[in-house]
């Protein structure tokens, strides 16, 4: 059975840094699965009224299911691959078995199955006006919008979102602290998940 690690915390904490951080050079030997492909999309719902930030966004069935496959390395193992800019999915792909699995998303471990289907799970920790500041600058960078847009959702959805995603701290295995940087931590997972990787004989 393949490992599956959880890797939660509000938006902008630092998850996706850190996923390709213990990913990095293992492309064949871990497998990362990230939530956003498993949004159903806001169909004729305007975008920008849209909550994406609540659980009932998410297909969590099949997430559940993805996650279950992966750490039993059934196949196939097919996935939604999600269009940001449609906001729907444009089609699946196939998650080759690998030992090592990492899941990351904000919200979906508020979903008691999601948690349990992983083996432990990780919270980054980040202080929310530095993960709003993050945020900001990425989606301004990367995905176009402006200040109004970024705030003026972060104020209907996302601060609500963030509260409850902190109440899952309590329920982490692991505390990983990222106001400033998590290199050490991330060095001290991947130095144990390369161990993992030798004792399951992926070299």
């Amino acid at each position: 059975m393949a490992l599956v690690i959880g890797i939660t915390g509000v938006s902008g904490s630092g998850k996706s840094r850190l996923c390709s951080l213990l990913a990095e050079g293992h492309d064949d030997k871990i497998t990362v699965i990230c939530q956003d492909n498993f949004y159903k999309g806001c169909g004729s719902i305007d975008p920008d009224v849209y909550n994406f930030d609540d659980l009932n966004a998410l297909d969590v069935e099949s997430l559940t299911l993805a996650i279950h496959n992966c750490k039993n390395r059934q196949q196939p193992n097919e996935i939604p691959i999600y269009d940001h800019s449609k906001h729907k999915r444009v089609g699946y792909r196939n998650l080759e078995p690998t030992h090592v699995v990492l899941v990351e998303g904000h919200m979906m471990f508020q979903d008691q199955g999601v948690r349990d289907a992983v083996d432990y799970l990780l919270f980054v920790d980040t202080d929310l006006d530095i993960a709003v500041v993050r945020r900001l600058k990425r989606d301004i960078a990367e995905r176009g919008r402006n200040v109004n847009e970024v705030t003026s959702r972060y104020m209907r959805h996302v601060r609500q979102a963030a509260l409850k995603t902190l109440e899952i701290k309590n329920k982490a295995d692991f505390i990983i602290p990222n106001n400033n940087s998590f290199t050490n931590a991330a060095g001290l997972l991947r130095h144990h998940i390369d161990f993992l990787l030798k004792e399951k004989g992926a070299k």
